[in-house]
C-alpha cells in the first residue's frame, strides 16, 4: 500500500493518526534520551528521583518537567533483587510514562528483561540493585544505563553521511596501479607534478567522497 503525508484536508479527504505522524519522525530520530538528560538519582531512602528531560521512542515525544520521584519496593530479608527503571511507551493506553518495573527476588538476581513488542516499548535508563535487608537506595546501588544504545541511548539523527571509505581505497588502489604503469614514460618533473597532483584528487575524495573524471584529466594536464 502505497501511503503519503501531509497535505492539507479539503472535506476529509487528508486525514491523519498520531502513529503517521510517529512513523515520519521514526525515520529521522533514534530511540533514546535527548542532550544525557533522565537521569536518575538516589535520594538515600526507598525513593529515586528522575531528573527532567525529554525522550524519543519510535517517534513518540516524552517530557518530564521536573525532579520526578518513584518509590521502590521494599527489600526481602534474605534475597536480592534488581529493578527497571524504564520510560514506556504503552500504544493500547495512549500514555508514555516512566515507571519501576521490579525484579524477582534470587541469591543472583538479574534485572527484568525489556518489553519491546507492538504495543509496549521499554526504554530503560537505569538498573536499581537491591540487596537483602536494605532500607535505603544509594547512588552507588544505581546502574545508570542511558548511554547503553540497547537500553536506551542518546536521540541522534538516523540520516548519516554517506561513508566513502571503500570507495576511496579503490580509487587510491587504481591510482597507484595507473601511475606505476606510466611513470617511467614521464620526465622526472612531469611525473613528480602529477604524483603531486594525485594527492590532492585523493585527499578530496577522503573529504568528499568523489573524484570526477574531469578532474582526473585536468591533473594529467596539469603535470605536463
Amino acid at each position: 500500500m502505497e501511503k503519503f503525508s501531509f497535505f492539507n484536508d479539503i472535506d476529509d479527504d487528508r486525514v491523519y493518526f498520531a502513529e503517521d505522524f510517529a512513523r515520519h519522525l521514526a525515520k529521522y530520530f533514534t530511540n533514546g534520551i535527548f542532550n544525557n538528560e533522565l537521569q536518575v538519582i538516589a535520594n538515600n531512602d526507598m525513593t529515586i528521583t528522575i531528573k527532567e528531560g525529554d525522550a524519543n521512542i519510535e517517534g513518540y515525544r516524552y517530557t518530564n518537567t521536573g525532579d520526578l520521584n518513584k518509590t521502590i519496593d521494599t527489600a526481602d530479608g534474605a534475597l536480592k533483587r534488581i529493578d527497571n527503571v524504564v520510560i514506556r511507551l504503552d500504544l493500547t493506553n495512549r500514555l508514555i510514562s516512566a515507571q519501576i518495573i521490579k525484579g524477582t527476588f534470587s541469591d543472583n538476581p538479574t534485572a527484568p528483561n525489556l518489553v519491546r513488542n507492538s504495543t509496549i516499548y521499554d526504554l530503560r535508563i537505569a538498573k536499581i540493585n537491591i540487596p537483602a535487608g536494605t532500607t535505603k537506595i544509594t547512588q552507588d546501588l544505581i546502574v545508570d544505563t542511558r548511554l547503553n544504545s540497547y537500553d536506551c541511548g542518546n536521540v541522534v539523527s538516523t540520516v548519516q553521511h554517506i561513508d566513502t571509505t571503500d570507495i576511496f581505497l579503490q580509487y587510491e588502489t587504481m591510482f597507484s596501479i595507473w601511475f606505476e604503469s606510466i611513470k617511467n614514460s614521464l620526465s622526472e618533473d612531469a611525473a613528480g607534478n602529477l604524483k603531486l597532483e594525485l594527492d590532492i584528487l585523493k585527499s578530496k575524495t577522503v573529504y568528499l567522497g568523489t573524484c570526477t573524471d574531469e578532474e582526473l584529466q585536468q591533473a594529467i594536464m596539469n603535470s605536463n
